[in-house]
């Protein structure tokens, strides 16, 4: 029983020893497995989240980079030297659709607009857009602190003779793309150089088209109407450039030639309707103009419509011979509307257009003598 005994607590203790080696035996793997899987978990974490903080900081400073970056380059690249080159070559094809020839002008190469330096002078404070007085500069980029950041400056000043010149500044009014555009040829009270913005759509648009990075083309409405005109219908008293200052105190001009008009800088082509063609199914032609004549009052006015115009009077222009200072000069009457109303008259020459500012003749009607 003894033996028993102690045979029992010889095998208990055994036992005991046995377990408690395998359970130390099987526990020491698996805490070293923990330990080093820890351990491991921990460092791959570690340089993980340090990895990613760097890449966090990293993107984070490349981010603020690129954010600030963008908005440098979003800042200073409105406008480039890429943009320059490709507005030089959009203005090669769109002074051949109106007949003039133009040339660019930097601070490096100023023209010479009527006795002002050009874009120099944008630094005099002279310049004045719709009658306001306006902060202005030149801007290789675009960007600045003024309303208007002029980028180009084209001019067809040493190409032209008959006082009918033009002066056109591409700039970013607020950030935004406008043409603007000055015949102004002398001094004005205020001894500000007036602008307005273009009213020709295809080089607005061009431009606007450029800002924003995109091409700019020519319609092809243009040169294809040169294959398409029909004889002139022209009168030839009407055939020169006219100067005339409307009741703001502005110079505008009008050139007319056998098939085009052109109106401060917007021009269109002369064409006659085929009385046989229905004016809604005629192409669409933004440029084109039908011409007719009529004669109203005693004035041989030539009438033009938009190309596919269905209705409106549209506009007249006729010349009418009144006497100034006991002799006969010719005046040109361009008139509107119903009645075809006089709305502003024009002379062949600037100086004669200044004298006669604002005169009125007892036989032409006005938009006033409407009824």
């Amino acid at each position: 029983m003894r033996l028993n005994r102690k045979l029992v607590l010889f095998l208990v203790f055994t036992g005991l020893m046995m377990v408690v080696t395998a359970c130390a035996s099987n526990k020491q793997p698996a805490f070293a497995n923990k330990d080093s899987s820890t351990s491991t978990q921990k460092k791959t974490v570690k340089d993980s989240t340090r990895k990613n903080q760097s890449d966090v900081s990293a993107s984070s400073s490349s981010e603020g980079t690129s954010s600030s970056s963008g908005s440098t380059k979003h800042e200073t690249t409105r406008w480039n030297s890429a943009k320059a080159a490709a507005l030089h070559k959009f203005m090669d094809q769109w002074q051949q659709t109106m007949d003039q020839q133009y040339e660019s002008y930097t601070p490096a190469k100023n023209v010479n607009f009527y006795g002002v330096k050009y874009p120099n002078e944008l630094a005099q404070k002279t310049t004045a857009v719709d009658d306001q007085q306006v902060s202005i500069e030149w801007s290789d980029t675009g960007s600045g602190t003024k309303e208007y950041e002029v980028v180009a400056v084209y001019s067809d000043a040493e190409h032209t003779q008959n006082m009918g010149e033009h002066l056109y500044l591409f700039a970013l009014h607020n950030g935004q793309p406008e043409v603007l555009i000055t015949q102004q040829n002398q001094g004005m009270p205020n001894h500000l150089i007036h602008f307005k913005q273009t009213e020709n759509k295809v080089l607005s648009t061009g431009f606007a088209n450029l800002v924003k990075g995109q091409s700019a083309t020519v319609p092809n409405s243009s040169s294809q109407s040169k294959s398409q005109k029909t004889a002139s219908i022209v009168p030839a008293a009407l055939k020169r450039t006219w100067y005339g200052y409307d009741q703001d105190g502005k110079l505008n001009t009008v050139t007319i030639t056998d098939d085009t008009l052109t109106a401060d800088g917007s021009k269109v082509y002369l064409h006659v309707h085929d009385s046989n063609t229905d004016s809604s199914q005629n192409t669409e032609h933004s440029d084109w103009a039908s011409v007719s004549q009529q004669s109203i009052r005693g004035i041989n006015f030539v009438n033009l419509k938009g190309w596919n115009q269905t209705a409106g009077a549209g506009e007249y222009y006729g010349v009418k011979q009144e006497s100034y200072n006991g002799q006969s000069i010719e005046v040109m009457v361009e008139a509107g509307g119903a009645g075809a109303w006089c709305s502003q008259t024009y002379y062949n020459t600037v100086d004669l257009a200044q004298k006669m500012q604002g005169q009125k003749y007892d036989d032409i009607t006005y938009y006033d003598d409407a009824d």
